[in-house]
């Protein structure tokens, strides 16, 4: 059996961008005008070609997905070449692109429905990237800084989720409902549903699910070892109504879990220890054209986070040396009680000069404030709590101003010139550029050659932490810089048929890290990196998917070093439609070794490969359809490296896990 299964995926060669929804033969005889005018907007409309959008893209469905077994949003974004995965403190997840950076959270932007959900504490996403695939229509992933909304900075990447209950394409999201089950008493389940509403259309998402999963971890700092808490216990609900050019969008989630490898690197021995994060969105936008050359978009944006933390930190009997030595006898415990607020207005001016000429001029201010600001020590178990500040500032308030000039040589040539300046009123202003272009040979060879610039701000967590951390904070942060010049070919011979490949350089400067000898935040780096990325798919049959992609990256990313990041990344998948009810997938994974920090003397992380195998069935007559997942089927032993100084092992990861989905359209 096990043979079996590995020639139907062995063989498999695809990309995730071939998940993408790509256009028909009409579309790809549109002018190349039709394409440049649309690239900006945050989801593609799916009869467009995202192949003309000066970016290096990559498109993931949800059919696709769900036949090849991906559970959530996290899943997927494993799929796309470039990226990979990391694992901080408390068990935060982080992705990571093109290895860039793979300490700090804020590299790459979340961008759900058109709002940017990276807080400011960290700068992460983390607690949403548990959205269960079911509830997602379709996810685009920009590799490289910028973003295709031109008011968000991605500075390594950007990611837009497009939700089921918001489709962009016209099309209204059918009824449904989905149950969820599988190992470590994983359970969950949602809805989506849509109505009209007076002259407009209300639509929403509401799933809830949760887990149990324990996992082994190696000797701690304080030469403690045992399980690690995983368990999670998370919901969302998302709102969202359209009416002409008036949009209201709404998002709710919970994500409470458990602590597991801890918040300074250490673990717990109780197990009632949680990190609970709440967060609600809100997005009220309006857009209208005056005439054919004068468009408007006007945005308001409302983002808060509410993060409360239990934390056993130092375990009984244990010697501190900060601020003078002392022994505890009791341990240490850390509590948190945070609270921040954001607040944005936007305004976007659309000219069309012509049918070959637009130009987008915008302004953007942000207001950030900590609402909650407590953190507190316990040294006797809870019995009396020892409260302070938890940061040294209260607010950061940004104001941006953007331009991009889109024009059209003619049918097969295009350009972007555009540029971003942003004053902060705690850190240096920043500014960048982005100039690209793209040329259409013909219907099926496309090329593109961009220069971009990004920058990123440095996180509360990294500047203003007032805590005792293993982490230490440093007030005289700037922003960390990037210049990148990325150059593409694709060549396309039919709907699924295609080859890509694209080639990189990331020159970073003044990178945040804390990977030396004071465990400081400093911005220590400048850093290059190399690579390229390669896609194909193609059909065997016409009932079938089949493809690879494969990246590859060179160079130093933090203290000399390429460190927790793979030089090379691959997945296969294969996806077989045997008849209208059948259908079988496999999906293989390939990380290479990854190495250390020039202070951490401890061997690379070996390299890794995983199967995954699913089953589909819709042959019940009643829309309904059912699927089996088994997760890392040949049970492969692999980790995520731990940070210098914390655990003398690395972090396992889960071995073979089932899942069952059962969904149903109303």
């Amino acid at each position: 059996m096990k043979k079996l299964l590995l020639s139907i995926v062995a063989g498999a060669l695809v990309s995730p961008a071939c998940l993408a929804a790509q256009s028909t033969e009409s579309d790809l005889l549109e002018s190349l005008q039709q394409d440049m005018q649309h690239f900006s907007d945050i989801a593609i409309d799916t009869r467009q070609n995202v192949d003309y959008m000066p970016y290096v893209i990559s498109t993931l469905h949800n059919n696709d997905l769900v036949e090849l077994g991906v559970q959530n949003l996290r899943e997927a974004l494993i799929l796309v070449p470039g990226v990979d995965l990391t694992v901080g403190m408390a068990g935060v997840k982080n992705p990571i692109f093109r290895g860039s950076n793979p300490y700090a959270f804020g590299q790459s932007r979340l961008i759900i429905d058109g709002m940017v959900v990276n807080d400011q504490i960290f700068g992460g996403y983390n607690q949403f990237l548990e959205m269960p695939i079911d509830i997602i229509h379709r996810i685009e992933v920009v590799r490289g800084p910028g973003s295709m909304l031109q008011h968000v900075n991605g500075f390594a990447g950007s990611i837009h989720v497009i939700t089921s209950a918001n489709r962009d394409d016209g099309v209204i999201a059918a009824d449904q409902g989905f149950i969820i089950g599988g190992s470590d008493d994983h359970v969950g389940a949602g809805v989506i549903k849509s109505v009209e509403l007076g002259k407009g259309q209300l639509s929403t998402d509401i799933y809830y699910h949760k887990h149990d999963l324990q996992l082994p971890v190696g000797t701690d700092r304080y030469g403690n070892e045992g399980d690690t808490d995983q368990s999670l216990k998370n919901y969302q609900i998302g709102l969202n109504y359209n009416q002409g050019g008036f949009s209201a969008r709404a998002r709710i989630s919970d994500n409470e879990s458990g602590v597991s490898y801890g918040q300074a690197f250490s673990l717990t021995d109780d197990s009632s220890d949680f990190l609970d994060v709440a967060n609600n969105t809100l997005e009220l936008k309006y857009e209208t054209r005056f005439n054919s050359m004068f468009g408007l978009e006007l945005a308001l944006n409302y983002f808060d986070e509410h993060r409360e933390l239990q934390n056993k930190v130092i375990p009984d009997g244990a010697m501190v040396m900060m601020p003078a030595p002392m022994m505890l006898p009791d341990g240490r415990y850390f509590l948190v009680d945070y609270k921040e607020q954001r607040i944005s207005q936007r305004i976007q001016l659309n000219i069309d000069f012509s049918n070959t000429h637009r130009l987008i001029l915008g302004v953007e201010t942000s207001q950030a404030e900590i609402k909650e600001n407590q953190g507190a020590i316990s040294n006797n178990d809870l019995a009396t709590i020892i409260p302070f500040e938890l940061f040294s500032t209260d607010s950061r308030d940004v104001n941006t101003f953007y331009i991009e000039d889109q024009y059209d040589f003619n049918e097969q040539t295009s350009v972007q010139v555009g540029a971003k300046l942003s004053n902060y009123d705690d850190v240096d202003n920043q500014s960048a550029i982005r100039m690209a272009v793209v040329h259409r040979l013909d219907d099926e060879n496309i090329f593109k050659a961009m220069f971009s610039q990004s920058y990123r701000e440095p996180s509360w967590r990294e500047q203003y932490l007032n805590a005792q951390a293993y982490f230490r904070p440093n007030l005289d942060l700037e922003a960390e810089q990037v210049d990148a010049l990325e150059l593409a070919y694709i060549h396309r011979t039919g709907h699924r048929d295609f080859f890509k490949i694209n080639a990189f350089l990331l020159k970073n400067s003044d990178q945040i890290d804390a990977q030396n000898t004071t465990q400081t935040f400093t911005n220590s780096e400048e850093n290059e990196l190399t690579g390229f990325e390669l896609e194909y798919e193609t059909g065997l049959f016409s009932n079938d998917i089949l493809g690879v992609n494969y990246s590859f990256i060179s160079g130093d990313n933090v203290t000399d070093a390429l460190a927790n990041s793979a030089k090379s990344l691959a997945r296969i998948y294969y996806l077989y439609r045997y008849n209208e009810d059948w259908g079988f997938s496999g999906v293989f994974k390939y990380v290479g070794d990854k190495g250390r920090t020039s202070l951490d003397s401890r061997d690379d992380v070996d390299a890794y490969s995983v199967l995954d195998i699913t089953t589909n069935y819709s042959g019940f007559g009643d829309n309904s359809k059912l699927s089996i997942s088994i997760k890392n089927l040949l049970d492969e032993k692999y980790y995520f490296p731990s940070p210098n100084g914390t655990y003398s092992g690395d972090f396992e990861q889960p071995g073979v896990t089932i899942f069952l989905r059962m969904s149903k359209e109303f």
